[in-house]
């Protein structure tokens, strides 16, 4: 048999700079069984990555060298059930991944390794290469792991591979999306991330049955507080000032921005120029703002429905119909609200 493990880089842990400082002594932390997050730079001593350093440049064998926290998934090999075995670690850590970016996005700068454990030291056998292949918004690039991160981790780990693994599409489609959202190609280009971002919400709020934006801003609304703060008193630095922008602030422009991307209109100039915050080395428009929102709206929409037990009624349109109905959130109802909105408004 073999000792085996697989991990998933951690981009860094809050430090002096940030609000509360990283207490390692809860590490390792044990997330689910056979899975932790722990310090792995021991595991790095003997040039793990010698034989891939001739196929690297030197800043993406700095990177490689330099990763000190992960998620550590450990297991057994025989000569039997090695490739099988190899495949369901990697698709196990890959998932707790896209889990732990819902709880803190963060920059990642080096992602999945698996290799085998030889007196502690790690023989990387697979690596992702081009190791930048993700990327977050501008405000998550300041993102360290809290330790209350890993208490939340801990406590929805096991829900959302259950769900992962599961039949519960419209949570599933909400992820994969997310997901989707972060690689580098999207975000090369922000229009994909935006629509992407805006399927994500989508898969979650609307059906074939339901369907609009009037009708899923109005479901965000209820579903989350519209009073929730884009931007929580310790995301962004204090040398730029605190901002108050609320998820209500932003939904009618997040979705006539997305209708304008849809139905292949052009941006307007006023948006672009349209400043709403500065950061380290730009000022960033209405556009970046939106998007920074949407990763609001989307982790706060999945870490709900995983924290309060929520999964079955997403498992299709047909459930999800059936509890926005229930709450009086099916369009017949929102129509007769926002007329009657619209009603008192012109008296």
């Amino acid at each position: 048999m073999q000792n085996k493990l697989s991990l998933y880089a951690i981009y860094r842990v809050a430090d002096l700079t940030d609000d509360e400082p990283f207490d390692s002594s809860v590490l390792p932390a044990q997330i689910l069984p056979d899975v932790t997050i722990e310090n792995v730079s021991s595991m790095f001593n003997q040039e793990p990555f010698k034989w891939v350093s001739s196929q690297l440049g030197y800043s993406d064998l700095r990177h490689l060298q330099s990763v000190r926290y992960a998620i550590v998934h450990r297991y057994q090999t025989g000569i039997s059930n090695e490739g099988i075995a190899d495949a369901s670690s990697e698709k196990l850590i890959r998932k707790l991944a896209a889990c732990l970016r819902l709880v803190r996005p963060m920059r990642q700068f080096v992602e999945f390794m698996q290799g085998v454990v030889h007196d502690g030291q790690l023989d990387v056998r697979t690596l992702d290469h081009p190791l930048d292949l993700m990327e977050v918004p501008e405000v998550q690039k300041h993102f360290h792991l809290r330790n209350q991160d890993i208490e939340l981790f801990k406590f929805i780990a096991g829900d959302f591979l259950h769900a992962m693994d599961g039949e519960y599409w419209k949570f599933k489609m909400a992820i994969q999306f997310h997901e989707a959202g972060h690689l580098q190609l999207q975000t090369s280009f922000w229009k994909i991330r935006y629509i992407l971002w805006c399927s994500a919400i989508e898969a979650v709020y609307t059906s074939k049955e339901h369907q609009g934006g009037y009708l899923a801003i109005e479901r965000i609304k209820w579903f989350l507080d519209p009073m929730q703060l884009v931007y929580p008193p310790d995301d962004i630095p204090k040398i730029f000032g605190q901002s108050n922008l609320t998820i209500g602030d932003l939904l009618e422009d997040l979705y006539r921005i997305r209708n304008d991307i849809a139905h292949g209109n052009k941006i307007s100039d006023a948006d672009v120029r349209r400043i709403m915050r500065r950061d380290f080395d730009r000022d960033l428009n209405l556009l970046d703002v939106l998007v920074e929102a949407l990763s609001v709206i989307i982790r706060s929409t999945l870490l709900r429905i995983l924290r309060d037990k929520l999964l079955d009624h997403f498992v299709s349109d047909a459930t999800a119909n059936a509890y926005f109905t229930a709450a009086k959130l099916a369009p017949t109802d929102i129509q007769a609200k926002l007329k009657r909105t619209k009603a008192i408004s012109l008296k």
